[in-house]
């Protein structure tokens, strides 16, 4: 779905973290802007289906931001 919608491509954790985590698929090096537009897209969808309200979209995205300001 977030491919669909966000050209975002994802993929499961492998080995034993098979079924805990998602990997996001990306061509080489990534930046600040590409972390964030993938949270702000995850978000989205989770909105969508009622999963997480909007405070908690805005928190994913203010902590991401945070963390990558510390650099």
């Amino acid at each position: 779905e977030i491919k669909n919608k966000f050209d975002i491509l994802l993929a499961g954790g492998q080995d034993h973290l098979k079924g805990k985590i998602f990997r996001v698929g990306h061509l080489g090096y990534i930046n600040d802007r590409d972390i964030i537009s993938v949270i702000a897209a995850i978000s989205q969808l989770l909105l969508l289906k009622n999963k997480i309200t909007n405070k908690q979209s805005g928190e994913a995205i203010a902590i991401a931001s945070k963390y990558l300001e510390q650099g």
